[in-house]
């Protein structure tokens, strides 16, 4: 077998093993009733969409990209060092909006009002702690949100930006005591995420 051929089985397995993984909070059912509501209201929209499955939505800390099977426990020990000395605290979801810009939107959300001081301090933990292991830190400024959508198209997607927007969503508040490092797997019906660990505050 020549080397090329060998290098290329050898990729393969590493793409087939590799578990792409994200650090997340997960968001109670009646907030996702309610965005699954907000959804469908806008699903009018002549906008080219990809609604996010409710069952998916979540609050992403860290997202990681694909690791390989032995990271995981690593992964998990670096989040349960991150989550010391935090204790369970509340969220409140409120608003919407969309990401870069409503003139150019490429994806739709729902906010947070008032980002929490535990919040801050459990996603700089989180992004030390994995940056010890490895980890590249996060590009941008942590700006939490839950996404709903993204738009494939821009045709009629400024619209349906401003129709989110003013639609809103009303303040509900939940309490964060757990962190959970996720795993996704990419589907033709879209990403299943499974649960890798659930590091209790």
């Amino acid at each position: 077998m020549s080397k090329r051929r060998e290098s290329s089985l050898r990729d393969g397995l590493k793409q087939r093993d590799a578990i792409r993984t994200f650090i997340c909070i997960e968001v109670p059912e009646t907030i996702k009733s309610r965005i699954e509501l907000l959804q469908h209201e806008l699903r009018q929209s002549e906008a080219q969409v990809s609604w996010t499955r409710v069952s998916n939505i979540h609050l992403t800390i860290q997202f990681l990209g694909d690791i390989r099977p032995a990271q995981v426990e690593a992964v998990r020990e670096a989040v349960e060092r991150a989550t010391k000395g935090i204790s369970d605290f509340e969220i409140e979801v409120k608003g919407a909006g969309c990401f870069p810009s409503i003139k150019n939107p490429r994806v739709l959300w729902v906010g947070l009002n008032n980002i929490p001081d535990e919040l801050r301090q459990l996603q700089k933990n989180v992004e030390d702690e994995l940056a010890g292991e490895g980890f590249e830190r996060e590009p941008k400024r942590f700006s939490p949100h839950l996404t709903i959508a993204r738009i494939r198209s821009p045709h009629g997607a400024p619209s349906l930006a401003e129709k989110l927007i003013a639609k809103g969503f009303e303040p509900e508040t939940f309490r964060v005591s757990e962190v959970i490092v996720m795993r996704s797997d990419l589907k033709p019906i879209g990403p299943i995420y499974t649960p890798q660990a659930i590091i209790k505050l």
